[in-house]
This record gives structure tokens, C-alpha cells and sequence, in this order.
């Protein structure tokens, strides 16, 4: 499915990192994405490469996850229109942190890192959004450990 450029600042105005941006500002960054329909169980990306791109999920929804040594998958979160995932690997060492597989048809915006930095640069308050969004991630997967650990005590 197409989407049209209206359709997809509407879109990216309804991502929380990007609501307080105009509708000419999000044209730029509209113009300089790219978008990517993934099929049901189709990986987006593999823990471990290499990432240089940060995705925003327009619609559809992605599980994130990891494997475990001993080769069991552990859905870490499921993520949904507006949610934005990808960006651990562009501010960290580089390598993806997680998996991720589209649950249904899902259209996302790809973000490169060059991008997204040019972002950052002409719009500082984004960056103070995206550490908010990855600070509550971090709490979700902490207190989903949390439970259960206390589950197996």
C-alpha cells in the first residue's frame, strides 16, 4: 500500500517524538525517508548486526525480542503505530540490541542515522523525547524481568 505525503505527515505527527513539529518540518523529514511494508513474521531487524537506521512503525505492529543461549525467543515488547524502535544501535556501539518481526502487514519509516542526527541537530527537543520513550522501554523490560524472576522464586 502506497501512502501518500499528506497521509504520511499525518502519520508522523502522530508519532509522539514528532507532535510538537509543524507540518513543513515534518514534510523534510518525509521527503528524506524511506518506506518499507513488511509481511506477517517478516524480520526487520537481526540482534547483532550492524544498525543504521531507526524505524517509526506507521501501522501494523512488531514484536522485539531476543534469543536466549539456549535458543528460546523472549518477546521483550510489542510495539504499535507512532512507536519507534532501531535507535539503541545508532547511539550505542552500533550493533542491534534486539530483533524485530512485523506480527502483521507493517508499514514503517525508515530513519538513517545521518538523518536522524540532522534531526537531532535542528531540533534538540527530540532528543530529550527519544531518551524519555527509551528510559520507559527500559523500565517495561526491567519490571517484565522483574516478574518473572519473581515468578520462578
Amino acid at each position: 500500500m502506497k501512502i501518500t505525503l499528506h497521509e504520511e505527515i499525518k502519520l508522523l505527527k502522530s508519532a509522539p517524538l514528532f507532535q510538537a513539529f509543524k507540518e513543513e518540518e515534518l514534510k523534510i523529514i518525509a521527503l528524506t525517508t524511506e518506506n518499507i511494508i513488511y509481511e506477517p513474521l517478516e524480520i526487520i531487524v537481526n540482534e547483532g548486526d550492524e544498525g543504521n537506521e531507526a524505524h517509526i512503525i506507521y501501522y501494523g505492529s512488531v514484536d522485539v525480542f531476543r534469543k536466549t543461549d539456549d535458543g528460546r525467543l523472549i518477546t521483550l515488547n510489542r510495539m504499535g503505530p507512532g512507536d519507534m524502535f532501531g535507535e539503541f544501535a545508532l547511539f550505542g556501539n552500533g550493533l542491534r540490541t534486539a530483533s524485530a518481526r512485523a506480527v502483521e502487514e507493517t508499514l514503517v519509516c525508515v530513519i538513517s542515522k545521518e538523518r536522524l542526527y540532522e534531526i537531532i541537530r535542528a531540533f534538540p527537543g527530540i532528543a530529550i523525547a527519544m531518551l524519555r520513550n527509551i528510559t520507559e522501554r527500559f523500565a517495561y523490560v526491567e519490571n517484565q524481568l522483574i516478574g518473572k524472576i519473581a515468578q520462578k522464586e
